[in-house]
Order: C-alpha cells, then structure tokens, then sequence
C-alpha cells in the first residue's frame, strides 16, 4: 500500500520488491534497497553501496553521487544489471570473482576475494542513499522512517504523527464517554498497532481498527466509530 498524502509505504506489500523483511526492524532497510537514488540530492546525501547475499551484508565504500558508484561496480567481474518491474537490478555471480582482485577508484585500492561470498549465490548490489551532515542545511533530510508497521516520508513524519494520535484521541474519549474501555496493543506487528475496546465490566475485547495510514485519513472519526462499533447510539 502506498498512501498518497503521506508516502506511506506498507511493510507487508514491500516484499515484492524482492527484499527479505524477517522483522520490522528491517523496514528502514527494505525502503532504502527499494529505493534506487538516481542521484546525490545537491551534494545533500551521500550514496552506500551495499552487498548482499542472504546471511551477508556488507556496507562496502560510499560516494558523493549514484554516477561514481554506477563507475565503480562496473569494474566488477561478472557486473550484471537488468529492469525487472521498472526497477533496475544489479548483483554479480562470485564465481566470476578471482582469488584476490583490487579495484582501484581515485586513487583507493578496494580488495575483493570470491572467498568473501557463497559461490552458489548471486550477489545483490544494493544503493543506499543517507543524508551527509557534516553540509549544512535547513530543512528535513531526505529518506524514511518507520512509524510503527509503515515507511513514512522524513518530509510527511510530524504530520503524520501528529494526525494519527489526534485520531487516536478522538476515537478513545468517543468510546469512553459511552462506557468503553480502549487498549492499543499489537504494536510492532505485521500490521502495526491497534485500538481494542470492550464495554466496562466485560471481558472480552474487540478489534476497532489498525492505526494505519486508512486511519490517518479518517476526517469524521466519531462517525467511523459508530459504523463500525454497530451498538453505540
């Protein structure tokens, strides 16, 4: 799911991106291999280059701009890069990759081995874009953050919080003024955090909704309360 308003990206239909997403903690690496950088953003951000092969990550050297590192992967053995989905591929087969090779780029010497890799596994050449902060700058750095289960533009994240907790509140004195009570729980999983209520007395709980981007674009949030809690007058 993409949220146009906010940017939003949902963890869960990220992964046909091709990415391993094993935890949440993983969703600021999912967005930064799904985002391929074209280039530096005014000398702003600096481009990583990462390898990766299942069990192994390696962040190997930086550049000032996606063209110099374009420059230096193309000196690797075996460099392949294909369009799949729109989105450009890029990875080398180790088995291309001699016992010891150095390339050499501004005057630095990188060495690689094909005894750094499994040898019956590509490996994935992936761009990460941070923000340099030694430049000044006046404004919000560029890239994501995960905001519960969801990616969330840098540019978008204090909105986004901001809307999302005064729903939050919203729905919660809703609900209590009309003899609720309101947990919020599921926090950190698969589909982030939710709003439970139950009537005061009672023991079971039961399901309002995931605080999610659908949440956030709630305008009249008493009136959603009541379409989908069927009792409350």
């Amino acid at each position: 799911m993409i949220n146009n308003s906010f940017g939003v990206f949902s963890i869960t239909e990220e992964r046909c991106f091709g990415f391993h997403l094993k935890t949440l903690e993983l969703v600021d690496e999912m967005i930064d291999k799904c985002q391929q950088p074209k280039e530096s953003l005014g000398g702003l951000s600096m481009v990583i280059l990462e390898l990766y092969q299942s069990n192994y990550q390696k962040d190997l050297v930086a550049f000032d701009s996606i063209e110099e590192g374009k420059a230096f992967v193309a000196q690797i053995l075996g460099y392949t890069l294909e369009t799949e989905d729109g989105f450009e591929v890029e990875y080398f087969n180790p088995k291309n990759i001699p016992d010891y090779m150095e390339i050499i780029f501004n005057g630095n010497i990188v060495p690689l081995s094909k005894f750094m890799f499994d040898p019956e596994e590509n490996v994935d050449i992936i761009w990460k874009e941070i923000s340099n902060l030694s430049l000044k700058n006046n404004r919000v750095i560029e890239g994501y953050s995960k905001i519960d289960a969801y990616v969330v533009n840098n540019h978008e994240v204090k909105s986004y919080i901001e809307t999302r907790e005064t729903n939050y509140r919203k729905a919660k004195d809703f609900l209590e003024r009309r003899g609720y009570e309101i947990d919020r729980s599921f926090f950190g999983s698969e589909d982030g955090e939710a709003i439970l209520y139950r009537k005061k007395g009672s023991e079971d709980w039961h399901f309002l909704c995931h605080l999610d981007p659908m949440f956030i674009e709630i305008e009249d949030v008493e009136e959603y309360v009541k379409e989908e809690v069927g009792e409350i007058q």
